[in-house]
């Protein structure tokens, strides 16, 4: 134990020495002199005695064949002071995105004001009001067309004419709803003859009950006698073809006043289709078959006023607060025909 505490200081002793000639300092000794640094190591290492290799022989063959390594001196470095690390400057934060402004909302697109709705075909329009009394002076004649019972006797359809035709039908009726042509035509001759009285005019009825029997030619001579500035004749239509709708006018072929007929068949045509919704697009046709118009020298009308053969127009024609309105658009037309006229 002796001996390696021995070994150990000698080794300290050499590491101080060789440090000191590295560094090229002298050693200081105890009384303060300098000594010169020794040229090489081994001038400062006492040589060993002969006990002292003895000694070191007998403690290598005591330690059961294993050989005493000699600890390595540490070296003494010295310390070179790790320089601080440069704190990394604090990244600059980068500047908040701008929010992208709030897309100003579209304005709501202008609801396109609702298209007026046409009144529903059949629907009862409103009375037109006529103050006054447009119609003072004037004669006008009614013929509500056919009557209870048809007469099958026959007449000139036009006078000297040796063509024979029947006096008078019963007309058609109404397929769905049973209503006779004769009873309509009545009905709105007579809600036509109230107004036009309150107008101002004279009127001048074929008949104002159904149980009647007058002919054809018959009618015609009373508006001839009666010197009517208009004669209307009432009738209702039928067909075959049940799908066949809408109103029309007859004007006669061959008549003094010719020209007045055609003026007042499309006035009246016009405010007839324009207060009731029912169609009129068949227009004005010529005829010259017509009994009620060959005898007759004033100026002369007939309006078909619908289809009873269908099955709307039917219901229509059938409905009494519906023939009033039937009874106010011809009303209006001839109102518009004198209108014209002055």
């Amino acid at each position: 134990m002796g001996r390696k505490i021995f070994i150990i200081v000698c080794l300290a002793i050499a590491v101080v020495v060789v440090a000191a000639m590295a560094l090229g300092d002298p050693i200081t000794n105890r009384a303060g002199e300098t000594t010169p640094a020794p040229a090489t190591l081994t001038a400062y290492i006492p040589a060993p005695t002969p006990a002292m290799r003895a000694a070191a022989t007998a403690s290598a063959r005591g330690s059961a064949g294993i050989g005493a390594t000699a600890p390595a001196a540490a070296s003494i470095a010295a310390a070179t002071p790790t320089p601080a690390i440069t704190a990394t400057p604090a990244i600059t934060a980068t500047p908040a995105i701008t929010a992208t402004p709030a897309i100003t909302e579209t304005p709501a697109i202008t609801e396109t004001p609702a298209v007026t709705q046409t009144p529903a075909t059949g629907a009862t329009p409103q009375a037109v009001s006529i103050t006054g009394r447009p119609l003072s002076g004037t004669v006008i004649g009614l013929d509500p067309g056919h009557q209870l019972k048809s007469n099958s006797e026959t007449e000139p359809v036009a006078p000297g004419s040796s063509e024979m035709k029947k006096k008078v039908s019963s007309g058609t009726y109404g397929r769905f709803t049973g209503t006779k042509e004769h009873e309509v035509n009545l009905n709105v001759g007579l809600h036509l003859r109230d107004m036009l009285k309150d107008a101002g005019a004279t009127v001048i009825m074929t008949r104002e009950t159904a149980g009647v029997n007058i002919s054809n030619a018959e009618r015609a001579i009373l508006f001839n006698d009666k010197l009517v500035d208009l004669g209307v004749r009432l009738h209702c239509n039928g067909s075959a073809d049940a799908s066949v709708t809408g109103a029309f006018m007859l004007i006669p072929k061959s008549n003094p006043r010719l020209s007045d007929c055609k003026l007042a068949a499309g006035l009246i045509l016009e405010s007839y289709g324009a207060h009731t919704g029912i169609g009129i697009e068949k227009g004005i046709t010529v005829r010259g078959d017509q009994t009620g118009f060959n005898w007759c020298e004033r100026p002369i009308v007939n309006i078909e006023m619908g289809h009873m053969t269908n099955e709307s127009e039917d219901y229509k024609l059938s409905d009494k607060a519906f023939q009033r309105a039937m009874a106010e658009g011809i009303y209006q037309g001839i109102v518009r025909y004198f209108e014209a006229k002055r």
